[in-house]
């Protein structure tokens, strides 16, 4: 079996991490992750992100900023996660810097919910550029909105990826991309080659009608087909690192349902040879 990285989501543990991030990591190293993908530095030094990182055993891989905040274009003081992702420092550089000290290789852009267009390409792409300067790697992750918003024959995604830089990589979140009305195993296999980190979400919605409310569920606990799509994904993508993502636990346990994802994701890996 091919040796595989399993890291926690940022997102889900942005209140945890905001009231004790050295104990969050504890914790996440404690249920078996291998690493964690920032969303979130809550205003502390690179040193001691690391430094907390390195203690629980975890890695940190990835992390996500806010695009006008590397741009320069300000961050809004009213979105807690804007807020949450701030980096310190007065240039583009110094800001990167702020991530390659902390450790991580892979920086995935926030942007806010425009409408894709050459403008908002512009800056994805003068992001990108930065980023590739500084010996790092852009990333978009997407939402539903990448695929209920059609482009010709195709998603916006779609769009993004045939305008992007092409140094640009593409971390799906399959669960995003079925909640949108997208076809997962299309985009595993057209963009393979620019995929280092596979983000594995799942949910429940009483049919496939994209217009219906769903509901997040732990990894193999919802609707989706991962008896085709983690064969799929070590076929054809092989990624770096799976994350096992889950936005929202409700009033059940957070811990325990990243437990409960972290487990399904290594067993079901056992049978994807």
């Amino acid at each position: 079996m091919r040796q595989v990285k399993i890291g926690a989501p940022g997102f889900i543990l942005m209140d945890e991490m905001r009231r004790d991030m050295p104990g969050t990591l504890q914790r996440i190293a404690h249920l078996g992750y291998d690493g964690i993908e920032l969303l979130g530095f809550f205003g502390h030094s690179a040193a001691d992100i690391r430094a907390w990182c390195a203690q629980a055993g975890l890695e940190p891989y990835s992390c996500f900023i806010s695009m006008a905040d590397l741009l320069g274009e300000g961050i809004a003081p009213d979105n807690p996660v804007d807020q949450a992702v701030a980096m310190p420092g007065s240039t583009p550089e110094e800001k990167l810097a702020y991530v390659k000290e902390i450790g991580c290789q892979y920086v995935g852009l926030l942007l806010p919910d425009d409408v894709m267009d050459e403008t908002v390409m512009a800056r994805i792409n003068r992001a990108v550029a930065l980023i590739r300067q500084q010996g790092l790697q852009a990333q978009y992750h997407n939402h539903a909105k990448e695929y209920l918003n059609r482009w010709g024959e195709g998603y916006r995604m779609d769009y993004i990826m045939e305008n992007s830089d092409p140094a640009m990589l593409f971390e799906p979140d399959l669960g995003w991309i079925e909640i949108g009305g997208g076809c997962c195993p299309d985009q595993l296999r057209r963009y393979a080659e620019r995929i280092r980190i596979v983000h594995l979400k799942d949910y429940y919605r009483q049919t496939f009608d994209t217009s219906l409310p769903h509901l997040f569920r732990p990894t193999g606990y919802g609707v989706m087909d991962w008896a085709t799509l983690l064969p799929l994904c070590e076929q054809v993508v092989q990624p770096l690192w799976y994350t096992a993502d889950h936005d929202k636990a409700y009033d059940q346990d957070i811990y325990q349902e990243l437990g409960m994802s972290l487990d399904f994701i290594r067993n079901a890996l056992l049978y994807c040879d």
